[in-house]
């Protein structure tokens, strides 16, 4: 092998490992990219879950408290029935 030949072949090596590197990185640069938004979005959710689980507890207390005597009673009366105690 000729020196021309043999600095041909060690710089088309160095291209190509130059190009696996750069393309490696882009990928792992895209999955950290991939795996931060989908963290996000995992708390997000997490987020939007404690919301309406308040809401439901919420939701549940106003509809025990709307079916109470009391507050039946109260409604009547304001709607203009009376009784007689």
């Amino acid at each position: 092998m000729t020196e021309e030949k043999r600095n041909r072949i060690a710089a088309a090596i160095t291209v190509n490992v130059i190009l696996l590197i750069f393309i490696l990185a882009a990928v792992v640069v895209y999955q950290l990219v991939v795996i931060v938004r989908a963290n996000n979005k995992r708390k997000e959710l997490a987020e939007e879950i404690l919301y309406y689980g308040q809401r439901l507890e919420e939701s549940e207390e106003d509809y025990e408290r709307l079916q109470s005597e009391e507050f039946l009673r109260d409604k009547l009366i304001e709607y203009g029935w009376h009784f007689a105690d």
